[in-house]
């Protein structure tokens, strides 16, 4: 009886000092695999708790195209589908806080750490999202990402990710071309992450929704009907979404027409440059 409650007793001496420990994890990159509403959050735990551990993934684009990255101790950049935050970071007891100095600051409870997992809970509410949801907390789960970084700019980087922030205001030509191009920015980023991942045959092409179908053997621009509404919700109106349409549709009439030896991925990001590059003469 006696070995029984020293162990037991040992047991509880050392929940006590985890617990009582401040909850960080590593930075790094931390790619979203799943989100719950807090109403799904509780009733799947309750059915069975292994239902939300933090390396639970979902299937979802929002997913694929939502991370958070934390930087040099100090720095963040945190993209959960059209909302973007970055500036300042600083772990406070078991939350995350994230300070952005244009939008202010958001502070994330950490639930659960796993070996290369984290489980984060926030309250969205004060940021302005077409998809996300804002009446209730929300539990997120984050994988770090180890692939290695090999171009310039990654997809963790806030400049190609300010397509992100909703116009609260109709655009002119000039801002809406921008936002188009800095869109076709990020998913060239994002399809060299996948490349350089080495995962090549269950790439997520969904991460980049948009007005282009990807395929092995190249690109092509979809018929304006068939374009994504999430990708027509990232401009103020259809008609502003219609005039970045146009845009891309006179960078594939006109841009250089080149035959390449390579299938796949690394053939989609040449395409992809081939566009930005025709899109860029333009203006």
């Amino acid at each position: 009886m006696r070995p029984l409650l020293i162990l037991i007793l040992t047991i509880f001496l050392s929940s006590c000092g985890f617990w009582g420990k401040d909850k960080q994890f590593p930075d790094g990159n931390y790619q979203v695999i799943c989100g719950y509403t807090n109403e799904v959050y509780l009733k799947a735990k309750a059915d069975n708790p292994l239902n939300v551990e933090p390396d639970v993934r979902c299937d979802h684009p929002l997913y694929y195209r939502s991370f958070l990255s934390l930087r040099d101790k100090e720095h963040f950049v945190f993209a959960i589908d059209d909302i973007l935050l970055y500036g300042k970071y600083t772990f406070n007891g078991s939350k995350l806080e994230l300070i952005d100095a244009t939008k202010g600051k958001l502070s994330l409870d950490i639930i659960q750490v796993k070996k290369d997992f984290v489980q984060l809970k926030g309250d969205f509410s004060a940021f302005n999202s077409a998809h996300l949801p804002n009446t209730e907390r929300l539990y997120i789960n984050f994988e770090l990402d180890k692939t290695p970084i090999r171009e310039q700019p990654s997809k963790f980087d806030s400049g190609i990710n300010l397509w992100r922030n909703i116009p609260t205001r109709a655009e002119n030509d000039r801002e809406i071309k921008e936002r188009a191009l800095n869109f076709l920015d990020y998913s060239i980023a994002y399809f060299q992450h996948i490349s350089n991942s080495g995962v090549h045959h269950d790439y997520k092409i969904d991460g980049v929704e948009s007005p282009i179908t990807y395929a092995q053997n190249g690109i092509v621009l979809k018929a304006w009907e068939d374009v994504p509404v999430s990708w027509k919700e990232l401009f103020y109106n259809e008609e502003n979404a219609l005039v970045a349409y146009q845009y891309l549709l006179a960078g594939f009439k006109y841009g250089q027409k080149e035959k390449y030896s390579v299938t796949g991925l690394l053939l989609i990001t040449f395409y992809l440059k081939n566009l930005r590059n025709s899109l860029s003469t333009l203006g």
